[in-house]
């Protein structure tokens, strides 16, 4: 099973997506930025090296959520979600076709990837983005 990870990046209560490419494995779907663990990393470290080349911006991790399980047929993943805010830096897309700031209610009515879907789908995951907005309601 691959390792991946992805970050779900707050700002101003709003959601970053990324489109990817029509070149993809999932060509065109939007999904929450991230990639596979390289060996000998761990997955803090490896969402902060995605995130700094595909996006070119550091984060802030403030919490790990709850890994989604997913069969795509021709291969299986355990997505590792962590809860992020921008630290520094100007978002630039090196590996993606497009992004957007969404609300979370906003997210179900995008053509998310299945496995982030299932980030989604996951109550205690849930709990924890609405306990984030909540917190965070006049963040800048």
């Amino acid at each position: 099973m691959l390792k991946v990870t992805c970050a779900i990046i707050f700002r101003q209560n709003k959601i970053f997506v990324a489109q990817r490419r029509a070149s993809s494995a999932h060509p065109l779907k939007w999904e929450f930025p991230g990639g596979k663990i390289n060996k000998d990393e761990t997955a803090e470290e490896c969402i902060i090296r995605e995130i700094r080349e595909e996006i070119e911006i550091e984060i802030y991790i403030h919490g790990k959520m709850s890994a989604a399980f997913h069969d795509y047929g021709f291969k299986q993943i355990e997505l590792i979600p962590f809860l992020c805010t921008i630290k520094s830096g100007k978002i630039k897309m090196n590996e993606h076709n497009d992004f957007n700031w969404v609300s979370l209610s906003q997210l179900k009515n995008i053509d998310l990837a299945e496995a982030d879907k299932k980030i989604l789908d996951n109550p205690k995951n849930k709990m924890m983005l609405e306990k984030h907005l909540r917190e965070n309601m006049n963040d800048t």
